[in-house]
C-alpha cells in the first residue's frame, strides 16, 4: 500500500505542476497578448497626439501667416492714404503760397502807386506818370 500511496503522490505531484506549468503559461500568454494590446493602444494615441500636433501647428501658422498678410496690407494702404493726404496738403499750401504771394504783389503795388503819387504831389510832378501794376 505504501507504494500505491508513494505512485499515487507521485502521480499527483507530476500532474500539478504539469497543471501549474500550463496555468503559467496561460497566465504568462494572456499578460504577453494584454501588454501587446496596450502597447499598440499607445503607438496609436501617439499618433494621434502627434497628428493633432501637427495639425494644431499647421493652422496656428496660417492664421499668422493670415495675420502678417492683413497688416501688411494694412500698412500699406495706410502708407498710401498717407501719401496722398500730404500731397493734397502740399497742393493746398502750394495754392495758398501762390495766392498769398500774388496778394502780397498786389499790395505792394498798390503801395508802390501811392508812394509815387504822394512824392508827385509833394514834389509837384505829374500824377498821371505814376503807374498802377494792377
Amino acid at each position: 500500500m505504501k507504494t500505491k500511496t508513494i505512485a499515487l503522490a507521485l502521480l499527483l505531484s507530476t500532474l500539478g505542476v504539469t497543471a501549474c506549468t500550463d496555468s503559467d503559461k496561460e497566465t504568462k500568454q494572456d499578460v504577453k497578448e494584454e501588454m501587446m494590446s496596450d502597447m499598440e493602444e499607445t503607438g496609436e494615441a501617439t499618433a494621434d497626439s502627434m497628428e493633432s500636433a501637427k495639425e494644431m501647428a499647421s493652422d496656428t501658422w496660417d492664421e499668422a501667416k493670415d495675420t502678417a498678410s492683413d497688416a501688411y496690407e494694412e500698412g500699406k494702404e495706410m502708407a498710401s492714404d498717407a501719401y496722398e493726404s500730404s500731397k493734397d496738403k502740399a497742393s493746398e499750401m502750394m495754392d495758398d503760397g501762390a495766392e498769398k504771394s500774388e496778394e502780397l504783389k498786389d499790395a505792394a503795388g498798390d503801395k508802390a502807386y501811392e508812394a509815387c503819387v504822394k512824392m508827385k504831389e509833394k514834389m509837384g510832378g505829374d500824377v498821371s506818370e505814376c503807374e498802377k501794376n494792377n
